[in-house]
């Protein structure tokens, strides 16, 4: 029984049961804490109103999520092959991606120093950070990267091989980006399918007491990180003098991530209306597309509100808006249509995990990143994400061979 259920997979694996689990007490705890008096916050727009409509949204996303899906495996569905030279191909555009985005610090390497030494901090790396419409993004690419190359080799290599030096790489790319860019979102993004992919493929069949524990189990690995990533961007520098150690302080920072967060979403709701924004959000992905994205955004006033709103009544440090009151600014309570349609989303992603489609097994771990940071950032619609999940279908529709030989166990395969 208990070699079952690890095959069938870890809780953490399904969105209803993170969201009724881990996504929906968390909510449940900071809402309680907003609720209150949070001396942290200047200015709280949170109140008992925000907090259901924001508990809605996410009830909507789960019962969606639950009853859309279909979990029955298809016997005739076999997983495809794809060629190890899409591997190098995916490699080499997020290699260009990231030499575009860091061109600024190989070109001032000093100040890279600087920046480990506690001279200098991330806005001042962030000022000679690359941008160029359309390659500096390419750096997303890494992200689909991680699970493709699982599902490659759905059998571990033997030895050294490229690909294995390739994902390390990008491992080591995403790492640097969070330090120096302050991009904590682009290890996370990498991180979270790469072990959804190595349970899937390499778990043994017995299942581990810590992996049970799940989310729950990446918290005590998470202020480490948030420790290490922040020493020298504000701890050495200025929180030393506020904070009697470094661990209340990490613990207290990583909780304002996102009660802030949940508060700004409020605000924003509060000042500006319901259903009066743009759909930035929403359409993000299209709003950063190419040449066609500037068209869009051609309009001097074009978000103004939005903006006015974060530089007035937002800390520039904690101004993230929530992955769930920023679809009620642009579409008032039809928002609602846009968390069942997030729900589908997952849905369908997740039977495609269990029942043995390959562009939904790679595609799985991509997307639960954004729910697991729902109540932080709105990632599910944005460029970032298009990106990653863009590529993987142009591989699974354009560069897919032959079947493999199909099983009898197909939904364990993907």
């Amino acid at each position: 029984m208990r070699g079952q259920r690890a095959f069938n997979g870890y809780w953490w694996e399904d969105p209803t049961r993170v969201m009724l689990f881990f996504i929906l007490p968390l909510y449940a705890l900071i809402s309680t804490e907003l609720l209150g008096d949070p001396k942290a916050i200047g200015q709280v727009y949170f109140d008992s109103f925000y907090a259901f409509a924001g508990a809605l949204f996410l009830i909507v996303v789960m019962a969606v999520s639950y009853f859309g899906r279909t979990l029955t495996p298809t016997v005739t569905q076999v997983p495809v092959e794809i060629s190890r030279w899409v591997l190098d191909a995916l490699f080499v555009l997020s290699l260009i991606g990231y030499l575009t985005m860091m061109s600024g610090v190989i070109a001032h390497p000093a100040l890279i120093l600087s920046f480990f030494d506690g001279n200098a901090n991330a806005y001042d790396l962030l000022e000679v950070k690359g941008r160029i419409a359309g390659i500096s993004t390419l750096t997303q690419v890494a992200v689909a990267y991680v699970p493709l190359y699982f599902y490659v080799f759905r059998q571990p290599e033997r030895g050294i091989t490229r690909y294995k030096i390739y994902l390390l790489v990008l491992l080591g790319l995403a790492l640097l980006r969070s330090f120096i860019f302050a991009e904590r979102l682009a290890l996370i993004e990498v991180v979270i399918p790469l072990v959804l992919m190595f349970l899937k493929f390499r778990r043994s069949h017995r299942p581990s007491r810590i992996l049970m524990l799940g989310p729950y189990a990446a918290i005590v690995p998470l202020v480490g990180f948030f420790i290490a990533n922040e020493y020298n961007r504000s701890w050495a520098s200025y929180y030393i003098n506020v904070y009697n150690n470094i661990f209340e302080f990490a613990i207290d920072r990583l909780g304002l991530y996102y009660s802030t967060a949940l508060n700004n979403g409020a605000g924003i709701l509060k000042i500006l209306g319901w259903g009066v924004g743009e759909p930035v959000f929403t359409f993000d992905w299209l709003f950063r597309f190419p040449v066609l994205g500037d068209f869009l955004l051609a309009r001097p006033d074009f978000n103004a509100d939005y903006l006015v709103f974060l530089s007035n009544n937002a800390d520039p440090e904690f101004n993230n808006p929530s992955g769930i009151f920023v679809h009620f600014y642009e579409w008032g309570w039809f928002g609602l249509f846009v968390a069942a349609f997030i729900g589908w989303v997952f849905s369908r992603s997740y039977s495609g995990w269990r029942n043995g489609n390959g562009f939904w097994c790679c595609a799985h771990p991509v997307l639960m990143v954004s729910l697991f940071e729902i109540l932080r950032v709105p990632i599910l619609f944005s460029g970032r994400n298009f990106v990653s999940i863009a590529m993987l279908l142009i591989v699974f529709c354009f560069c897919r061979t032959r079947p493999v030989r199909q099983t009898r166990t197909v939904a364990s395969q993907c």
